[in-house]
């Protein structure tokens, strides 16, 4: 019979020194497992009942995962609501009926409906009405033009001023406007006698109070020099005229 094979030889382990210390020498080589012997089962990879060492747990005072954090959680609830808003109406969809559109005025989009005006033209009262007031300017405010058997009757606000007197000379400068826009007019019937009413909230008055009143003659109206630089004769060119005291400085 053939003798069995020789084994190498192991190495000695280092035996311990009386003092606890190691002895010195050389490092060892990692020991390799010996060659298995034919006909010898293979060693299992892990022992029955190995367990894995357990993963290390994050230090006290670590911060949690983004998962976890609430800003985290917030940006998980977005996602969810908005993947919600864009599945869900695909299968609740109503139909063929397309969705309503949505604008808004500052992306261009209609904005509040303008209210209609009426196609009717102007009345010639009514145009009238609008040449005095372009004459008129800062001076007041027109209310009414009427013309009732053959008299032309125009009233107007006269507009506050700073004092006193400058609101005097607003009313001095409307009668002038007024009677120039009228003399440049031209009326078919021949020119009328004309009224003017003039129109101030006086103190302690609820409401505006007639302050002058002029009439013109025809002859005037056709005749009369009505520049702003006599403005200071603008009632004395009247025919007939009614002045508040409060406007007769």
């Amino acid at each position: 019979m053939g003798e069995p094979p020789q084994q190498p030889p192991q190495p000695q382990p280092p035996q311990p020194q009386p003092w606890g210390g190691q002895p010195w020498g050389r490092p060892q080589p990692p020991r390799e497992a010996p060659p298995r012997q034919w006909g010898e089962p293979p060693a299992p990879a892990r022992p029955w009942g190995y367990r894995p060492p357990e993963q290390p747990k994050a230090p006290p005072g670590a911060p949690p995962p983004w998962y976890r954090h609430p800003v985290g959680l917030l940006l998980i609830g977005a996602a969810v609501v908005i993947v919600l808003a864009l599945v869900v109406p695909a299968f609740t969809g109503g139909g063929d009926e397309p969705a309503p559109t949505v604008t808004t005025g500052a992306f261009g989009g209609p904005g509040p409906t303008a209210p209609t005006t009426s196609s009717r033209p102007p009345t010639e009262e009514e145009q009238f009405r609008q040449a005095i007031q372009a004459e008129l300017g800062e001076a007041g405010e027109v209310t009414s033009v009427t013309s009732r058997g053959g008299l032309l009757t125009v009233t107007w606000e006269i507009r506050r001023a700073g004092s006193q007197g400058l609101t005097e000379n607003n009313a001095r400068f409307g009668v002038m406007r007024i009677m120039r826009a009228i003399q440049q007019t031209p009326f078919a019937a021949g020119t009328p006698p004309v009224r003017l009413v003039g129109q101030y909230q006086l103190s302690g008055s609820a409401t505006p109070r007639t302050v002058v009143r002029l009439r013109f003659d025809p002859s005037t109206v056709e005749r009369g020099d009505f520049e702003d630089r006599r403005y200071l004769e603008a009632f004395e060119l009247a025919d007939a005229a009614v002045i508040h005291p409060s406007f007769r400085g």
